[in-house]
C-alpha cells in the first residue's frame, strides 16, 4: 500500500508539472498572438487568460472581435482546454446592442465611474455599439472604434432593427458651430444646445421652424439655419480643403480639454476629428492612432488640411512617440489645440513661430483620396 501511495504521488506531481508546462506554453501563444493580431486596445477589447483548476486548463476573458477568438482557438487546437472566452456583447446586454447619444455632448470615461478619466466624447445623435453593462454604466464603441464607458443617462439603447429604422428615417445634421433647440415654434425657450455634427430626426416643417425628435423620444423645434438633410450631408459632402480651414479657424480661441471632441472644448486630436467630421470623414480618436493612417509627405509638400504630427524623440530615428497633431494651413503655418485653439508657424521670422513645435515635428500625412480602415466616410459607415 505504501508503494502504491508513493507511485500515485509521483504520477500526480508529473501530471501537475505537465499541465504547468502546457499553461506556460498557452500563455506564450496568447502573448505572441496579441502582439501580432491586436492592433490597439483602445479600439479592440482583448483580455484573455489561462487558468488551471482541478486538472483542467481553461481559457477565460473577453474580446469584442469574434474573428480574433476563432483565430486564437485555431492556434491552440493541438492543446486540450476548456473554452470560456466571452465574445462581447456579454450577457449583461439584452437585445438592445446599440444606442444613440441623447445629450448635446456625452462624456465618455476610461472606467465606469464619474470620477474616471475623460477619454473622449460623443455628440447628440451619434450611434454607438454596446459591449457590456455594469450597473448604470455601459461599455461602448464609438464609430471611430474607440472603447469607453458612458452613463446610462447619456444614451438611448436600441435594437439592431430600431437602429435600422433610425438610419432609414429622415434626419437633419447641424453644420454650424453652436446652436439651440427650442420648446415650441416661437423659438424663444431653449431646451437643449447643439454643436457641430449633431443629428436629429426630422419632423414637420413650418414657415420659420422645423420640428425635430431626439433619440429618446423628446421633441423640440429648430431654426433651420445651419441644418441640412442628413442624406444630403452623407452623399454630397466631400473633402474640401477650404471648408477644413474655414471650420478650423472658426474654432480659434476655444479652450483645450483633455478628452474633448466637441467644438465646445477639445484636445488636439479631438479638434482635428471634429473639423474633419464636418466634411463627412471619421478619423481615429487619438493623435497616435491618427498617425497610423494616411500618405506621408515632406513638410514642403503639405497643403491646407493635411495633418502634422509632433512627438517625443522627434530628432531620433527610433522610439518616437506621437503626442500631438495639428492641421496645416499651407506653407509654414498650422492650427491646433494647445492650451486653446491657435495658429503657429515653423518660420522663425513669423510672429507666431513656435520653436518647440518645430523641434518636435515628426511627420505630415495626407488623408484625401485614401482607402484606409482608419479613415472612414460617414456615408459608408454601417451605423449611420
Amino acid at each position: 500500500m505504501r508503494g502504491f501511495n508513493f507511485t500515485a504521488t509521483i504520477l500526480f506531481i508529473l501530471l501537475i508539472a505537465c499541465n504547468v508546462g502546457k499553461r506556460q506554453q498557452v500563455e506564450q501563444i496568447i502573448k505572441d498572438f496579441e502582439i501580432n493580431n491586436v492592433s490597439d486596445k483602445r479600439e479592440i477589447v482583448f483580455d484573455i487568460q489561462i487558468t488551471y483548476n482541478h486538472g483542467e486548463l481553461t481559457l477565460k476573458g473577453e474580446t469584442s472581435e469574434p474573428i480574433l477568438k476563432n483565430h486564437l482557438l485555431t492556434k491552440l487546437k493541438p492543446i486540450q482546454f476548456v473554452d470560456s472566452i466571452v465574445v462581447l456583447p456579454d450577457s449583461s446586454v439584452d437585445e438592445k446592442t446599440y444606442a444613440l447619444v441623447t445629450v448635446p455632448v456625452a462624456n465618455l470615461k476610461a472606467t465606469p465611474s464619474y470620477s474616471s478619466e475623460l477619454v473622449t466624447q460623443a455628440i447628440l445623435g451619434t450611434p454607438v455599439k454596446i459591449l457590456k453593462k455594469r450597473k448604470d454604466w455601459f461599455c461602448i464603441q464609438t464609430p471611430d472604434k474607440y472603447i469607453s464607458w458612458v452613463n446610462e443617462t447619456a444614451i438611448s439603447p436600441v435594437t439592431g432593427s430600431e437602429l435600422q429604422k433610425w438610419r432609414n428615417s429622415e434626419r437633419v445634421i447641424f453644420t454650424g458651430i453652436n446652436g439651440s433647440i427650442f420648446k415650441d415654434e416661437s423659438l424663444t425657450t431653449p431646451i437643449s444646445d447643439v454643436t457641430l455634427g449633431s443629428i436629429l430626426e426630422k419632423g414637420d416643417k413650418s414657415y420659420h421652424s422645423l420640428k425635430v425628435r431626439f433619440p429618446d423620444g423628446r421633441t423640440g423645434f429648430i431654426n433651420t439655419q445651419n441644418w441640412i438633410d442628413f442624406d444630403i450631408f452623407k452623399t454630397e459632402t466631400e473633402y474640401n480643403r477650404e471648408q477644413i480651414v474655414s471650420v478650423a479657424k472658426q474654432l480659434n480661441g476655444r479652450s483645450y480639454l483633455w478628452g474633448g471632441t466637441s467644438v465646445n472644448l477639445m484636445d488636439c486630436s479631438g479638434f482635428v476629428k471634429t473639423v474633419y467630421f464636418s466634411t463627412g470623414i471619421i478619423l481615429a480618436r487619438d493623435a497616435s492612432l491618427q498617425a497610423l493612417h494616411g500618405f506621408e509627405l515632406r513638410l514642403s509638400e503639405v497643403e491646407p488640411g493635411d495633418l502634422l504630427f509632433f512627438g517625443q524623440n522627434a530628432a531620433k530615428a527610433e522610439n518616437i512617440k506621437i503626442t500631438h497633431v495639428a492641421l496645416s494651413l499651407g506653407g509654414t503655418e498650422f492650427i491646433h489645440a494647445s492650451g486653446f485653439v491657435k495658429q503657429n508657424s515653423f518660420d522663425p521670422a513669423s510672429e507666431i513661430y513656435s520653436e518647440y513645435r518645430e523641434k518636435s515635428f515628426v511627420k505630415a500625412l495626407r488623408i484625401i483620396g485614401l482607402d484606409d480602415p482608419g479613415i472612414q466616410f460617414v456615408k459608408n459607415h454601417p451605423w449611420y
